[in-house]
């Protein structure tokens, strides 16, 4: 049963018509087209739409007196050129300094080293602060290790050791 459908199926067949690939995909995608024909004619419309703007805006310009401009100038006529007044009647025209990408990145990194460096000299002074401090302990444990020949604590250095420390509380 099969066979006879596939060959039926091949004789109702036109050829080995060939076509080519643009063909194939107009006309599997219709919608497609129609979706990039409406683009293009939105593109155009609004092309001339700001066509006859522009227009309009030289003709204003050229009635007040003014000379339009044209591209890019129109839009920052003021801030893209700096007017020297120093210059004769031909007004020499200096162009403004691109603004540095890096700048906020240079800031805040020489932020960052100044904050860096203020940490190590606290760091270093504390340092310096704890070795002072153990010194000291030091020396008093030294002072309050001392013994007399029968083993008993040097009663001077003790002594000392209480003076200090009512002097310390009186003065906090």
């Amino acid at each position: 049963m099969t066979l006879s459908k596939q060959s039926s199926g091949s004789k109702n067949r036109q050829g080995n018509t060939v076509i080519s690939l643009t063909k194939f995909a107009h006309a599997k995608s219709r919608g497609t087209r129609r979706a990039i024909e409406k683009y293009r004619q939105k593109k155009q419309s609004k092309f001339n739409y700001n066509a006859g703007l522009l227009r309009e805006y030289k003709k204003v310009m050229k009635n007040e007196g003014y000379e339009a401009g044209k591209g890019a100038s129109r839009k920052r006529q003021d801030t893209d050129v700096i007017v020297n007044e120093d210059a004769a009647a031909g007004a020499v025209k200096e162009k403004r300094k691109k603004a540095d990408p890096f700048a906020k990145a240079r800031q805040q990194a020489e932020k960052s080293k100044l904050e860096k460096a203020q940490r190590e000299e606290d760091l270093k002074q504390r340092l310096k602060e704890n070795e002072l401090k153990e010194k000291q302990n030091k020396l008093k444990a030294r002072k309050m290790a001392q013994r007399t020949k029968k083993g008993q604590p040097i009663m001077k250095n003790v002594v000392e050791d209480l003076l200090d420390k009512i002097k310390s509380s009186v003065d906090k």
